[in-house]
């Protein structure tokens, strides 16, 4: 028998391939579906990142820790090079939705990067002959309690206010994130923590922090908040029942260390942050928290802090956001001279069109209803994952899991976008094969 015609004439696959993706939309026009095709070849071509760190990201970090101890004069250079203070590897997360792909990934990440400095520093130990006691490695969760519930807030001419999570009370979605860092300390041996913004704002640093913030208030409001032009630092009104926070800052004023804040319904308040009780009150957007917090770790001389994010969150973000101000609180109070925040950033997981996949607070109504059409929407949330497999959800977090694990081992993966269709070969299509 000769060969097929279709494997030696590019024409024809060509116009079959065509017909195809012609036909496709035609089956639901009203909401039409696309067809896309792929030789299922996956490249992880070297370059930047993935070149400097193709065979090993552990290492460095672990190295920059003992220069961190250098810096700060607590060792000398002849003790072997591995931390002397306990290691926390610190995620987060807004419990406004069940844990989509990319959030699974970054705590993953953060599991298995805790996993593997472990390994890594007894096996340094054990080759230096050093007999002493190494440090503890654990994972530290941040609950983003501070986030707005959906459906709580008012606009008052023109002006934003919303009622947070810590107020209004756990998040429906709270025990999924449980169940999941359940499954990733046993598996990778890790114990873990889960904290809240009023834990991160009591710690001893934070007064002084927010008193250098609020003398500087115009200059980082104009850097943080290029949108508003101010701080978006808020706290709820205290009047019972009511913990309406505004937004973006916009109505507060400031004078020494006290921020007055205004509630519309109940006029304003004031905190003093150079008292720690009312510094545990506030809240803050994004950007001045992720300044705020590495501040605190970089002044934190009881142990290492390692952050793991998502990609989405390095880049030009960081640089605006963080390193500027960083660099200016550092020239101005001579305070973590030399040191920066060791940041790990995950990969972001991508649509076909190369945009991350996304909470649907930040996507149009339905965005993703293909998904289920398709089989994957156990990518948009765990709960789903958890259906998909019909078991208390390790299955399907037990290969994103092995995934993660598997780029670990292979840094230059850690380095790039992985795209919804990868992770459903990874994690749905291997049921084929099991």
């Amino acid at each position: 028998m000769g060969p097929s015609p279709l494997k030696n004439n590019d024409e024809t696959r060509k116009e079959i391939l065509s017909a195809i993706r012609d036909f496709v939309p035609s089956l639901n026009p009203n909401n039409p579906i696309f067809a896309s095709f792929h030789n299922g070849q996956v490249q992880n071509p070297l370059g930047g990142g993935s070149y400097a760190f193709q065979d090993d990201i552990v290492g460095p970090v672990l190295s920059a820790l003992v220069d961190d101890e250098v810096l700060e004069g607590k060792r000398s250079a002849a003790q072997p090079r591995l931390p002397t203070r306990p290691i926390v590897i610190h995620a987060g997360l807004q419990p406004n939705n069940s844990p989509h792909a990319g959030t699974l990934v970054v705590f993953c990440y953060a599991f298995s990067f805790a996993r593997w400095m472990c390994g890594r520093m007894q096996k340094m130990a054990k080759d230096a002959g050093f007999g002493g006691k190494l440090p503890a490695v654990s994972v530290e969760i941040t609950f983003v309690d501070t986030a707005p519930v959906d459906g709580k807030g008012v606009t008052v001419d023109g002006v934003q206010y919303q009622r947070a999570y810590r107020l209004a009370g756990p998040s429906d979605f709270t025990d999924d994130y449980h169940a999941v860092l359940r499954f990733l300390s046993r598996w990778s041996g890790i114990p873990y923590t889960a904290a809240f913004q009023s834990d991160f704002f009591s710690g001893p640093s934070i007064p002084k922090i927010l008193e250098y913030i609020l003398s500087r208030h115009i200059t980082l409001g104009r850097q943080l908040s290029p949108k508003h032009g101010v701080l978006a630092l808020r706290a709820a009104c205290p009047v019972s029942g009511c913990g309406l926070a505004e937004k973006h800052g916009l109505l507060n004023t400031y004078k020494g260390s006290t921020i007055t804040f205004k509630c519309p319904n109940h006029g304003p308040h004031s905190i003093c942050v150079s008292e720690p009780a009312e510094a545990a009150r506030i809240e803050a957007n994004a950007p001045a928290r992720n300044l705020i917090r590495s501040m605190s770790h970089l002044l934190d001389a009881k142990a290492h802090n390692v952050r793991v994010t998502g990609g989405d969150y390095a880049g030009t973000y960081q640089e605006m956001f963080l390193y500027r101000p960083l660099a200016a609180w550092s020239a101005a109070t001579r305070l973590a001279v030399g040191k920066t925040p060791h940041i790990l950033y995950a990969p972001v997981i991508v649509d076909w069109s190369g945009a991350k996949l996304s909470k649907s607070l930040y996507v149009r109504e339905g965005a993703y209803d293909l998904m289920k059409v398709l089989g994957t929407d156990g990518l948009c949330s765990f709960a789903r994952l958890r259906d998909h497999f019909d078991d208390d959800g390790s299955e399907g977090l037990r290969r994103i899991w092995l995934e993660v694990e598997s780029w670990l081992k292979n840094p230059k993966k850690l380095f790039r976008s992985y795209s919804v269709e990868y992770l459903q070969r990874v994690i749905f299509e291997t049921e084929k094969k099991d």
